[in-house]
């Protein structure tokens, strides 16, 4: 059965509400019995992490903390080499996490640290430990599958050779 999927038909399907009609839980099928998803709002809001002097200039390229497992976190320096290297927390299961690179220098973002692995193939044993972004506008989409495992949701052109590819899984 189809299902008016605009801002005001999902807040018309709203029946338990958290404030007034502006965001509450719906039913996700006419079957289900318990309304279980959230609708409502006109977008979410995530965290962007990466950024210093109010939002001016990239975090330094020694980043002391690992990136947390959730939102938008830019990675890379202006000149920076294969050897910057970012430490990635344990993921969340069903939570996502975005990885973006706005410079023109490399970054590496590692996940063994945290005991996690990347998988990126039909085999949930084909594993991967880092991410390594070359260059302005690579980035990569990851979801949390379990506290160890990172599932790669982009859809990019991935290879273990080093030429040609904005990110390699290694």
């Amino acid at each position: 059965m189809a299902q008016n999927a605009t801002l005001e038909g999902l807040r018309s399907q709203i029946i338990k509400s958290l404030f007034g009609r502006n965001i509450g839980l719906v039913m996700g099928q006419s079957t289900e019995t318990n309304p279980e998803f959230l609708a409502g709002p006109k977008a979410f809001r995530d965290v962007v992490t990466g950024w210093s002097s109010g939002g001016s200039t990239i975090t330094s390229t020694s980043v002391a903390s690992d990136l947390p497992a959730y939102g938008i976190s830019l990675v890379g320096a202006t000149a920076a080499s294969a050897t910057t290297a970012y430490t990635l927390a344990a993921p969340v299961p069903g939570v996502r996490k975005t990885l973006f690179n706005p410079t023109t220098g490399q970054a590496v973002v590692l996940t063994t640290g945290a005991g996690a692995f990347i998988c990126s193939s039909a085999s949930i044993t084909s594993t991967h430990g880092s991410i390594t972004f070359v260059g302005k506008g690579a980035m990569a989409e990851l979801i949390g599958v379990s506290t160890n495992l990172w599932a790669l949701v982009t859809n990019l052109a991935i290879t273990t050779v080093t030429t040609g590819n904005l990110v390699q899984l290694v």
